[in-house]
């Protein structure tokens, strides 16, 4: 009886994870679909033309300006439901801007600047949720310590995941003395960036028998 509920529990749990990504990929098809039917927004021509006058243009065989606005905005209004069951925004947008002495060089420190900013502030979450979690637990088990070797373990798990990130915007222009200044947009999917960390922390902590494994969907399900 012990194996079979057993087993009820997890068909339960892949049923849902399978129900989950179904949703999941319902929504981010949702997207694909308006981007595919988008048409440059009155609002993308205006800020497009903005940037035109500041000397920003984008690189041969790109889309235009105008049209990558828009599909920034198409991106930027995306909606999802997170566990709390409240109506979020579903991506995460995030820009970078580096100089460098070509477009190639420019556009790569500006994509890394962009995910340095952003694990940043999840990282600065992580730790802030993790002090939450100290300040009110009643348990002796989380201590400054545990904290501490969470907080590590999420550092370097962080860096490590933000690598997929979708890419928006990208433009340049050049400077006075013959350099790129670069600046990209990137977004980034908040309910598949949570699930890779929680899916990535809890195997490390399985890993090495940690007991801190409970706390990570405790944790992790506040950042956003």
């Amino acid at each position: 009886m012990m194996l079979l509920a057993a087993a009820c529990v997890v068909t339960a749990m892949q049923a849902q994870t399978a129900s989950e990504l179904a949703k999941q990929q319902m929504e981010q098809n949702s997207v694909y679909r308006k981007m595919l039917d988008a048409k440059p927004t009155k609002s993308a021509k205006k800020q497009a033309k903005e940037f035109k006058k500041e000397g920003w243009r984008v690189p041969a065989g790109a889309k235009s300006l105008e049209q990558q606005i828009t599909e920034s905005q198409i991106y930027g209004e995306a909606l999802t439901v997170d566990e709390n069951g409240s109506t979020i925004k579903r991506y995460m947008i995030q820009a970078g801007m580096q100089t460098a002495g070509s477009y190639n060089a420019g556009f790569a420190a500006a994509r890394m600047a962009a995910m340095v900013e952003l694990a940043g502030m999840l990282r600065t979450r992580i730790v802030a949720a993790m002090q939450h979690k100290l300040d009110n637990s009643q348990s002796q088990a989380i201590t400054a310590v545990t904290i501490d070797k969470f907080n590590q373990r999420s550092k370097a798990i962080v860096d490590a995941e933000l690598t997929r990130s979708i890419l928006l915007l990208a433009m340049y222009r050049n400077t006075s003395n013959n350099l790129y200044e670069v600046q990209v947009r990137l977004a980034f999917d908040k309910k598949e960036l949570a699930a890779r960390l929680k899916r990535q922390m809890q195997k490390q902590l399985e890993a090495e028998g940690d007991e801190l494994e409970e706390l990570v969907d405790e944790v992790l399900g506040e950042i956003y």
